[in-house]
């Protein structure tokens, strides 16, 4: 774990700190502090991110993750931005993130155990189509449908991704325990974001969104380490 301490570790912890000062910004609403707090945290992680690049790190890892936070930052201030018309670059944002890193995770062609999981992860998109489908079109949003299936298949394929990492002999266990958890939060994050802007809020929805998104990043940035 020496790769996650020293500065990087200084800069995580700062992460922190402006993460949960975000999830409690988001809690009770106070909008400036959320404007302020939620770029700043994205920040912090692309800081700790370079800096685990000072020491024993996957060059390939970083190549790509760090653009993708990078990506996900510019994301973040699309979504603070009012209206409608930003709806397609917000999307565009995170899409070009998930490429990132699912070009990152994949440095050959997943091994064939993993495609057992997609099974499950088809299941998973049918169910969450079937649910989402029918909000789009009470909203007159049925333009979206595509690009919203286009999105959901990437942000699948990135979880997919990190999920084989289980088979690549070349993770570590705690490397794969850091980016399996962070695409599965985003996954989950993700998912709750969708559900709650088309189909209904959920209770808390939009602070479990940003709790889940945050550690997810987290994750998918200290996986970058060779620990």
């Amino acid at each position: 774990m020496d790769a996650l301490l020293g500065n990087s570790g200084l800069a995580f912890g700062a992460a922190f700190v402006l993460a949960a000062w975000n999830w409690m910004a988001v809690a009770r609403k106070w909008q400036r502090a959320k404007y302020v707090s939620k770029p700043a945290t994205l920040v912090a992680v692309i800081v700790a991110a370079w800096l685990v690049t000072r020491g024993p790190h996957d060059e390939r890892l970083a190549r790509f993750f760090i653009p993708g936070l990078l990506f996900s930052l510019a994301g973040d201030v699309f979504l603070m931005l009012p209206g409608e018309r930003f709806f397609v670059p917000r999307l565009a944002s995170f899409l070009l993130a998930h490429i990132c890193y699912i070009i990152g995770l994949n440095s050959s062609l997943p091994p064939l155990p993993v495609f057992s999981l997609l099974v499950v992860i088809a299941a998973w998109g049918m169910f969450y189509m079937r649910g989402l489908s029918p909000g789009l079109q009470r909203r007159g949003q049925t333009a979206l449908l595509v690009p919203v299936l286009v999105y959901s298949l990437m942000l699948s394929l990135m979880l997919l991704s990190a999920w084989a990492t289980l088979f690549r002999p070349e993770w570590t266990p705690w490397r794969r325990v850091f980016v399996i958890a962070g695409a599965t939060l985003f996954f989950v994050s993700d998912s709750l974001l969708a559900w709650n802007r088309f189909v209904g809020e959920l209770p808390r929805g939009h602070t479990t969104v940003m709790i889940t998104y945050h550690l997810a990043q987290f994750g998918l940035a200290a996986s970058i380490a060779l620990v």
